[in-house]
């Protein structure tokens, strides 16, 4: 392969509007009223294709981690794109509730599950100079891609119908990322940027020790993590899958406002993103993910006394910001961590922690709402995750210059 200064960029490129279309998920609720009302469907049934959905992405993760390793990231997006725009065509088929569940959420949530972990990691290795910057930008795309494309979908779905919609994006996603899955190609190994000298820290990182899947299974710290990414995640999980019925309930807002605060808390996680990317590249990643959970936890207890709308926007914002860095800064720790010659499996494993932490999230709150009719013990629930995950990450910083020296 002939690498030149720009081969590179044309990865991201291509990583990043991959995840721009494969974002489709975020805007999956568009459907929900459209769905049911044609076909008597519950909310409840039609939420639990998401649920199926983020669980078979999660879980799918290792194999497309893996695949991406052993055949290529580009062979491994074509298949997953098969069946993730194959999912999106069939939902547009689904007249019963089963079919909802194998359509959109085995079939479109392992295809998204495959084309993650062969594209983010393999973005990451070409940029061993500034991984965290660029883990940022990348996970914006996935903000990004709800943002613009959550108009065209409802404008569809308001002038075809919810299934040929769903038949429409299928052929979108299709098309959009199949063109540009040939600029995702692997880095060869201990490759570097031309004229780039790699600062003390940088070096620790490209001579760290690569680590199977085996051999990383068997070191504590990977325990440590998965655990940690599990507490982290379901804390942030518990307040962003319920924005909206807390504006209402708790606020007293009217559901208009009550979306304005959901457009809000995806506008801060997209900053979040952005943001936690060049902080990781400055403070490290131990420092950033201790930042990270501190700001999660403040911004939770402080929902307890949330009772004016600014006082909630801030808290919104605050979670936002601080939930949309955990991918980003979690990403490179990986590959900081375990080396990168095995990055693409080994991620694609402790991603299966990110699934955990988003199923449970949601159920804790929902579960403390329905006992109490409120949501305060939800958000202390969602504070106590985060000082647990902070304490993890204590543990895992010392195992890790352990494991350095």
């Amino acid at each position: 392969m002939n690498i030149t200064k720009a081969t590179r960029w044309r990865v991201f490129a291509g990583v990043w509007i991959q995840s721009l279309f494969t974002s489709a998920t975020a805007y999956f609720s568009l459907f929900c009223i459209p769905l049911t009302t044609k076909f008597g469907w519950s909310d409840s049934d039609f939420a639990l294709a998401y649920t199926i959905y983020m669980f078979t992405y999660c879980a799918v993760g290792f194999l497309g981690g893996s695949l991406a390793q052993k055949l290529s990231p580009r062979i491994t997006i074509y298949i997953g794109l098969a069946l993730f725009a194959g999912g999106w065509f069939l939902t547009g088929f689904a007249s019963s509730i089963p079919q909802l569940y194998i359509f959109y959420g085995l079939l479109a949530g392992a295809g998204g599950g495959l084309i993650y972990p062969a594209c983010l990691p393999t973005a990451l290795k070409w940029f061993p100079d500034r991984s965290g910057s660029i883990s940022g930008l990348v996970q914006a795309g996935a903000s990004c891609g709800p943002f613009i494309m959550s108009p065209i979908a409802q404008r569809l779905i308001s002038a075809y119908g919810p299934q040929m919609t769903c038949r429409i994006l299928g052929i979108v996603f299709l098309i959009g990322v199949g063109v540009v899955a040939w600029m995702i190609v692997p880095c060869p190994e201990g490759w570097k940027p031309e004229g780039w000298t790699p600062s003390t820290e940088q070096a620790k990182l490209i001579n760290v020790k690569d680590y199977n899947i085996g051999q990383m299974c068997k070191t504590p710290i990977f325990w440590v993590l998965l655990v940690m990414f599990i507490f982290a995640n379901a804390a942030g999980t518990m307040m962003v899958s319920f924005t909206s019925p807390i504006a209402q309930r708790q606020i007293g807002q009217s559901a208009m406002t009550a979306a304005l605060c959901v457009s809000i808390m995806t506008l801060a996680n997209m900053c979040g993103r952005i943001g936690f990317g060049f902080i990781y590249d400055k403070l490290k990643g131990w420092n950033s993910l201790l930042l990270l959970m501190v700001i999660n936890g403040a911004s939770m207890l402080m929902l307890t006394q949330a009772k004016s709308l600014p006082f909630f926007i801030l808290c919104v914002v605050l979670v936002g910001f601080s939930f949309g860095g955990l991918l980003v800064v979690f990403a490179p720790m990986v590959r900081m961590i375990f080396g990168s010659k095995y990055y693409n499996s080994n991620y694609g494993l402790i991603f299966i922690g990110y699934g955990i932490g988003a199923f449970i999230g949601p159920k804790i709150s929902a579960s403390f709402y329905d006992s109490t009719g409120a949501y305060t013990f939800g958000f202390i629930g969602s504070a106590c995750l985060a000082l647990a995950a902070i304490v993890l990450i204590l543990v895992a910083k010392k195992m890790y210059a352990k494991m350095s020296a």
